[in-house]
């Protein structure tokens, strides 16, 4: 693994629906649930727009506050910010600004009161919008992609794939502009550091920048998550191509890597105080160079590494991705092919969620670990939050 850097946001999805349900027309209308039993978990709410069609669903992006405290979604010309009853706060209608506006990712202020949305490839702007406030477009040259909120709610961290890195004020007042060319360099997801200390580049390119654009560490990595303290942090990575295994490895603040395993390069998690990392990794450690070729075919599990790097514990459950970890440790939340765990630190499962398209979905967790916002990308596109033990 290259080194080079890290918050908290983590992903995935959930699909097929029943012939009959899929024909509804489904509206923003949250319905409650009193009880969310352990398997084939009901959603507390859902939301979803009338689908432009099969190709084509209707929610083209989706966020989470750093709290936890709301969510925003986007499609079909609008974006729509509700609390965490389902109920809508407020909406912000693009389409009838410009119809060229599209929506390829989202942030959403801790106070629910501004929203970020990230054009594409053809759309190099990203819009800062108040619900009381101004409306401001940003243009980058490069096509923007990451967009976080800061956990104060006063700056604003925009990555493109063309190596910029902007810090925004929140009423959208550019602070810097800084274009880095360490590693893979590109920006896919940002967050900010629990104190607001840091910006965490958290996929391809991974690592730490400090307020002010200096360089902490950088290296490049499917993704990352970091401990609270952003003293430790956890990196997943494989090549992009050719007969080479994966890792997932730990580094320090300065992003010294402390230790590694072989792995396929999927979603890892790290307790908040940084002793305790879950992590897919094969059966197998020990590869040789003429065996990378037949690596898909080892079995793969669930481990919880030391900070040091000591296996603390095997979990017998299946598993592909370790979406997020409790701040203490001892709950995880797992995806496999077919569906979504929650686990205590014994393997014992406390709530599953069934979704047979699982690659297709998003999950966003709040770093309270209170519940999972689950983004099901495939037609009908639905966004649901669902309660944690």
């Amino acid at each position: 693994m290259q080194v080079g850097a890290s918050v908290t946001i983590l992903v995935v999805l959930l699909g097929l629906i029943s012939t009959a349900h899929a024909q509804q027309v489904l509206t923003s209308t949250p319905t409650s649930i009193q009880h969310v039993p352990q398997e084939g978990a009901v959603p507390v709410w859902s939301y979803s727009l009338p689908a432009l069609s099969v190709q084509m669903p209707a929610i083209s992006a989706a966020a989470l506050a750093p709290n936890g405290r709301c969510a925003a979604v986007a499609g079909v010309g609008r974006v729509d910010v509700l609390d965490m009853k389902g109920q809508k706060l407020w909406t912000w209608e693009y389409g009838k600004v410009n119809k060229f506006i599209t929506a390829e990712a989202l942030a959403v202020s801790p106070k629910c009161d501004e929203v970020a949305l990230v054009g594409d490839s053809g759309y190099k702007y990203t819009w800062i919008v108040g619900r009381h406030g101004p409306r401001v477009p940003i243009q980058t040259t490069s096509t923007p992609l990451g967009i976080a909120f800061s956990h104060d709610g006063e700056f604003i961290a925009l990555g493109t794939g063309g190596c910029d890195l902007l810090l925004i004020g929140k009423s959208g007042g550019l602070k810097w502009k800084k274009t880095y060319n360490q590693g893979r360099c590109i920006f896919g997801d940002l967050s900010f550091s629990p104190a607001d200390k840091f910006i965490m580049l958290q996929a391809w390119s991974v690592g730490l920048i400090t307020l002010d654009g200096a360089t902490v560490w950088m290296g490049s990595g499917w993704g990352m998550a970091a401990a609270r303290d952003a003293q430790t942090f956890v990196v997943w990575s494989s090549p992009n191509h050719g007969p080479q295994v994966g890792d997932v490895a730990a580094f320090n603040a300065g992003g010294k890597e402390m230790w590694s395993r072989v792995a396929p390069g999927n979603a890892a998690a790290i307790s908040a105080s940084g002793d305790k990392i879950a992590a897919p990794v094969y059966e197998e450690h020990d590869f040789r160079p003429e065996d990378w070729d037949k690596y898909q075919d080892q079995p793969v599990e669930i481990q919880i590494f030391s900070h040091s790097g000591e296996t603390l514990k095997t979990l017998p459950v299946e598993g592909t991705e370790v979406l997020a970890m409790s701040p203490d440790g001892s709950r995880l939340l797992v995806r496999a092919s077919d569906f979504i765990q929650e686990l205590d630190g014994e393997g014992n499962m406390l709530l599953k969620i069934p979704n047979p398209q699982m690659s297709y979905s998003k999950v966003f967790v709040p770093d309270d670990f209170s519940g999972a916002l689950v983004w099901r990308r495939v037609a009908p596109a639905i966004v649901e939050w669902l309660t944690l033990k």
